[in-house]
């Protein structure tokens, strides 16, 4: 890490990217009432316990999060001083930190890992020895349907966090590389329908590149197809007025037969709405979430 990104950096257990911001109050924030994303899910947020206390280790640093195994080695020692009862380390793939917390689960501490963000893929699971307890990320009962009404009158549904006014869009072009860079997609809604590249590349690296290509181009809305809808937390990108909606494969192929059979196509895209409970399935995976079994060796 650079001088210039230390000088930045706050020299306190804070952090500058809001990473260990977002873990420490996951684990422990405060009730917070009248919450929402834009009028969406609105409600208190809490962490899982308010009350617990907490001993902050800053091993990352910067705007990129960097750090050094010494740095965590060393805030594994000082943890384990302190007589901590939980060790929970969420951080990348871990080196020879995995063997350092032997000593931890010696002294009766437990040692919680992440599994990392490689998911939907197989085989991406980190951090997964027998004396750690390894963790996927998880939904909650809580979703966001968004109504697509098409000029057939057909009715789909997809998910996104769109929560400004229903729009009205009447034309479409594809996402590619070629089509975005050949024609004027302005105020227009793209299309990103590509189930062989979708089976290889995770949505979370794959939609943020589609998402910045089509605002950067003035794109009015996004449809993107992919095998897991579920991945709303990648939506909050998609800025302003722009619609971003995630549908699964049926859905997206449903409307491109209809642009394919259609002389003037129409879009409107609702409003998202908000359901909560029975009606949801969770928990279940989060689609960005590293899938098993752990290829590495011991």
């Amino acid at each position: 890490m650079s001088d210039e990104e230390l000088k930045a950096e706050y020299m306190s257990p804070r952090d500058l990217s809001g990473h260990g911001t977002h873990v420490a109050s996951t684990i422990a924030g405060g009730q917070v009432s009248n919450v929402s994303y834009g009028g969406l899910a609105a409600g208190v947020a809490r962490g899982g316990a308010p009350r617990a206390r907490l001993a902050i280790y800053k091993v990352l640093w910067g705007p990129r999060g960097s750090g050094s195994h010494a740095g965590v080695l060393a805030a594994l020692d000082h943890a384990i001083d302190d007589g901590v009862d939980v060790l929970s380390l969420s951080l990348g793939q871990a080196g020879s930190e995995l063997f350092e917390t032997l000593h931890a689960v010696e002294r009766g501490i437990s040692v919680v890992f992440s599994a990392g963000n490689g998911g939907p893929v197989p085989q991406t699971a980190w951090n997964a020895v027998p004396w750690v307890t390894t963790v996927a990320a998880s939904t909650i009962d809580r979703t966001f349907p968004t109504l697509i009404s098409l000029g057939n009158k057909q009715m789909l549904m997809g998910q996104s966090l769109h929560n400004n006014a229903s729009m009205n869009i009447s034309d479409f072009k594809a996402c590619s590389m070629q089509s975005l860079a050949s024609s004027n997609i302005t105020g227009k809604i793209v299309l990103c329908y590509a189930p062989a590249e979708a089976a290889i590349t995770p949505p979370r690296l794959a939609l943020p590149i589609v998402i910045n290509r089509t605002m950067e181009a003035g794109a009015k809305g996004l449809i993107f197809a992919q095998y897991d809808a579920n991945i709303l937390d990648i939506l909050t990108m998609c800025k302003g007025n722009m619609a971003c909606v995630v549908v699964d494969f049926e859905i997206a192929h449903t409307i491109l037969t209809y642009l394919d059979k259609t002389k003037n196509p129409v879009m409107k895209v609702s409003r998202a709405m908000s359901v909560i409970g029975n009606q949801v399935l969770s928990p279940m995976v989060a689609s960005f979430s590293s899938r098993g079994p752990s290829v590495k060796r011991c």
